[in-house]
């Protein structure tokens, strides 16, 4: 699978390291992938590096692991998608305290970029947990349950396999409207690793008693 990673920060890089490892064509999006530092991160990671709509051209999957709010809004933009394309948003629109969403008209972030990019398949996914978690999401033999929203079945479908395969367990929330509840959960892990003493290092799994 063609994978574009919009943003080499620790989601963007985790995950991208992650699937290249997996045999997946990955390829980072980035703003000035001339500058120094996109450079070094790109070496850093063992992946080319192209503009967001150089790299966004002909993914299968793109995700998009920029800071939330307007400004993914605008990397979105940037990517030049196609109708059809597959978007996965996994950022959280956070006030600058870390300790709120901002959430215009209603709308969650995911909800803001369907709106700017219409015939673009938004899911959202991989904004609940860490990027440590990312990295390794089973811990004491638990999968990280991972979950995901969006108005596509098919797309949806295919985040959640990539998801599986990364080693989670995707869980479908519904349509694209459930992820606001993802982004008030990703609040949750932000208070609780931030301000409740729990760390970065903890995850959420599904428990199921047998029949």
């Amino acid at each position: 699978m063609k994978i574009a990673v919009i943003g080499a920060g620790n989601v963007g890089g985790t995950l991208a390291r992650r699937w290249s490892a997996l045999g997946h064509e990955v390829v980072l999006g980035l703003r000035d992938p001339d500058s120094a530092k996109s450079r070094a991160a790109a070496a850093e990671l063992g992946l080319k590096a192209k503009d967001r709509a150089g790299a966004a051209s002909g993914a299968d999957v793109v995700l998009l692991a920029t800071p939330g709010g307007v400004a993914a809004v605008e990397a979105a933009q940037a990517c030049a998608l196609n109708d059809g394309q597959i978007l996965v948003d996994a950022t959280n629109p956070l006030n600058g305290r870390l300790d709120g969403l901002e959430h215009p008209g209603g709308l969650s972030g995911a909800q803001q970029i369907a709106q700017a990019l219409p015939g673009v398949r938004i899911v959202k996914a991989f904004n609940t947990v860490g990027f440590g978690i990312m990295a390794q999401p089973v811990r004491e033999g638990r999968r990280s349950v991972l979950f995901v929203a969006g108005d596509d079945a098919a797309a949806v479908e295919r985040v959640s396999a990539l998801a599986a395969e990364t080693g989670f367990e995707p869980l479908h929330l519904g349509g694209l409207a459930a992820s606001r509840m993802q982004e008030e959960h990703a609040l949750l892990w932000i208070h609780m690793a931030l301000k409740a003493g729990q760390g970065v290092d903890f995850l959420f799994s599904i428990c199921r008693g047998s029949a």
